[in-house]
């Protein structure tokens, strides 16, 4: 069996993002290779209180702690963003296209994070992203130490 097709998310996962009421704009994200168990998200709604993403569709996540990285935009290629701890709040279907989710930061808002609220375009960023259970996080951090 080939070992791509035990992921249990896909590389790559397509979102249609509303834009005002006539605009959609079309966003891709793609998975790194270290990254391959993670699930594909697009971050559109960041503040003090936390931040909202977007998933595919079939994605189930179980309230619980997870874990945030951002991944390199070739867009904004000097933007690097750290880790951050979230808790998840809620989850809706959206359209019939996505799941959008709820999350509260569960420590203090990454520094980078904190810049990025004070942009003043912070409202209308996408940004690619993976979620992964902080329990898979710390059992793959163990196995590679």
């Amino acid at each position: 069996m080939n070992p791509s097709e035990n992921r249990r998310h896909q590389r790559v996962q397509f979102f249609l993002v509303p834009l005002g009421t006539h605009e959609i704009r079309p966003v891709w994200v793609f998975n790194s290779p270290e990254h391959a168990d993670a699930l594909p998200a697009l971050l559109v709604n960041l503040s003090t209180g936390g931040l909202q993403v977007l998933t595919e569709l079939e994605s189930e996540m179980p309230s619980g702690q997870y874990q945030l990285s951002f991944l390199p935009d070739e867009a904004q290629p000097d933007m690097t963003l750290g880790d951050c701890h979230i808790q998840l709040l809620w989850s809706e279907r959206e359209a019939g296209m996505h799941t959008r989710s709820g999350f509260a930061f569960t420590g203090q808002i990454p520094a980078d994070l904190q810049n990025l609220l004070t942009h003043e375009d912070a409202a209308k960023l996408f940004l690619r992203c993976v979620i992964m259970p902080v329990s898979e996080v710390v059992n793959r951090d163990l196995e590679t130490a």
